[in-house]
């Protein structure tokens, strides 16, 4: 650092008319105190490259765990649903095999009602016939 300074005091002593010699040394240490050597700024970015790297790897397996998190709540999810499905098709299926069964009664109460009629027609039919042929044998 004291090389540059004094390198750029003599270069600025040549260049312009110095009215006061310790206002341009100050002036010279302090621009020289303040410029960042390349080694400095070379080794700086390569930690800061460094750290970088580092943040994106840790952003990337947060990423990952992530992403297996919310596979498996999909998959938790499609287990429930095929779960429901499941539950559903079997309500379902009793509600149909309520429904045949109610069918099958309602057929067969019909059948019953039909017989049964036909047997009051078939009745009524022959005691009005046997009152016919009482009342017109009298």
């Amino acid at each position: 650092m004291d090389e540059i300074a004094e390198i750029l005091e003599r270069e600025l002593e040549d260049a312009v008319q110095v009215k006061n010699k310790d206002s341009l040394h100050r002036y010279v240490v302090l621009l020289a105190k303040n410029i960042v050597q390349k080694s400095a700024y070379d080794q700086n970015m390569t930690e800061f490259r460094g750290d970088i790297r580092i943040l994106a790897e840790t952003m990337k397996r947060g990423f990952e765990t992530i992403d297996k998190r919310f596979e498996a709540i999909d998959k938790r999810f499609e287990d429930m649903y095929a779960y429901m499905n499941k539950r559903f098709d079997a309500v379902d299926k009793r509600f149909e095999d309520i429904y045949k069964y109610m069918d099958k009664r309602f057929e067969d109460m019909n059948k019953r009602f039909t017989m049964m009629f036909t047997f009051m027609n078939i009745g009524f039919s022959i005691l009005i016939i046997i009152t016919i042929i009482f009342k017109f044998l009298q």
